[in-house]
């Protein structure tokens, strides 16, 4: 255990510490700043490989020019980019209905 003046003494460091922190200089600075641009250049580059890897793996992506659904893929982007919101409700609606009508045949009548 710590006695008393050694507490006191590690307090009085702690409270006026011998080497007062006058700031970083224009060198240190620069050196963050270079640092933080590196890590952000890296961060950007491996959240841009990873869209491309998902990209590549999804094959109704219009990028997926090697299948059927790639080329389908691509004419959904562009109708869907062409609409607006009445659009997407009026789309909405149509296939509520087409979808309750399907199933109401199926489910058949009670009697």
């Amino acid at each position: 255990m710590k006695t008393l003046e050694e507490k006191e003494k590690v307090a009085q460091e702690i409270m006026e510490p011998e080497n007062k922190f006058r700031g970083y200089t224009i060198e240190e600075i620069r050196l963050q700043r270079v640092f933080v641009s590196l890590e952000k250049d890296a961060c950007k580059s491996r959240i841009l490989r990873s869209v491309a890897n998902l990209q590549e793996a999804n094959p109704l992506m219009p990028g997926n020019k090697s299948s059927i659904t790639g080329k389908a893929g691509a004419l959904a982007m562009k109708m869907v980019s062409g609409l607006n919101y009445l659009d997407y409700i009026l789309l909405g609606l149509s296939v509520f209905k087409g979808t309750r009508k399907i199933f109401s045949f199926f489910k058949g009548r009670k009697k």
